[in-house]
């Protein structure tokens, strides 16, 4: 059974058509990071050279053994920009699967063993969309990019450059760091906010952080003075209110992981999109691209003739015989107005 057999068979005994049941697999809810940067579907094969070349927010790009020279110039930045964009997967059917399938006992095995081929499919889209959140999620919560390879060594590092003052350290803060004696995390929120305002000439539309940094709020002696005179503890929502009030944005908890590759190849790994005693404020996009923070470019997949998006199949190998999930998909943020962006670290 070659691979259209095998899909023709999931299409037949399933009723389902199989691209387009996997065309439209959406994002889990969790992932909000095309609320700031969408995606756009880039037909032109050598869009990613475009992002590099005339993207004026790419403040350096470097390649592995090259870490303290920025690579500039249209093919230096190419030759790089092109090894970037690919991102793929493929990893072999099971082979007791295939020969159930091969010498079904019945229909109803037949069946149970198509739909497990079939959710093997769809975990390759799932990868594809959690590598997209996370692309967005290293713009937005680090204004940078760093890919390593298995042995973690970094094959390359791409800074989108945030101004300097958007990228607050907890030596900054206005008080202690949030773990500390006396920190002052309402204060540390609005003078954020503040120099997000100076420099835009408008407020951030969200402040986004992790349950940690929500509780430290909450908690801090700080709020609960704001507040009342005997409280230990304030609500979230009555600090969004507060901040309302005085014409600040709300606070957005976003404790959300994603798997990441570990030394076997396989997902074992997770990763935080937002770090560890990190806040981040953020624009969500409007219509116009140049008016946002960027995009995340989805570009011409050569194996789909050329058409952008997460492609998905299977293929054969003979001698031996193996069939293959295969998943490529090539993207890359573009970053218009990194100003948009601002981080600070609420702890060492």
């Amino acid at each position: 059974m070659n691979k259209n057999q095998l899909i023709d068979t999931i299409e037949t005994k399933l009723g389902i058509d199989y691209l387009g049941f996997l065309e439209e697999i959406g994002d889990p809810e969790k992932y909000i990071g095309s609320k700031y940067l969408p995606s756009k579907a880039e037909h032109d094969y050598d869009w990613v050279y475009h992002i590099f070349d005339n993207t004026v927010a790419m403040a350096k790009m470097m390649a592995r053994g090259d870490a303290e020279t920025p690579i500039v110039g249209g093919p230096a930045v190419k030759k790089v920009a092109g090894s970037v964009a690919p991102f793929g997967q493929k990893f072999e059917v099971n082979k007791t699967v295939l020969n159930k399938i091969f010498n079904p006992r019945n229909d109803s095995e037949l069946k149970s063993n198509l739909r497990r081929i079939l959710d093997q499919s769809a975990r390759n889209v799932r990868s594809a969309q959690a590598r997209r959140e996370w692309l967005r999620f290293q713009v937005l919560s680090k204004g940078s990019i760093t890919l390593q390879d298995r042995n973690e060594n970094n094959v390359i590092s791409v800074d989108f450059g945030l101004p300097d003052n958007h990228k607050i350290d907890s030596t900054a803060l206005e008080g202690d760091p949030w773990d500390g004696a006396s920190p002052k995390p309402l204060s540390d929120l609005i003078n954020a906010c503040d120099i997000y305002y100076e420099t835009n000439d408008e407020m951030p539309d969200e402040i986004l952080l992790r349950k940690a940094q929500a509780k430290q709020i909450t908690g801090s002696a700080e709020v609960a003075s704001e507040f009342s005179d005997n409280a230990t503890r304030i609500s979230l929502g009555e600090v969004n209110d507060y901040l309302a009030e005085l014409g600040y944005p709300a606070i957005k908890v976003h404790d959300v992981k994603v798997n990441t590759e570990g030394a076997n190849g396989r997902p074992t790994n997770s990763e935080y999109l937002i770090p560890d005693n990190r806040v981040v404020l953020v624009k969500k996009a409007g219509g116009q691209e140049i008016k946002d923070t960027g995009r995340l470019v989805m570009g011409p997949v050569a194996e789909n003739d050329f058409k952008p998006g997460i492609f998905t199949t299977m293929y054969e190998e003979f001698d031996p015989m193996r069939y293959w999930h295969f998943m490529k998909v090539e993207m890359w943020p573009a970053v218009y107005n990194p100003q948009y962006i601002l981080f600070m670290d609420v702890q060492a």
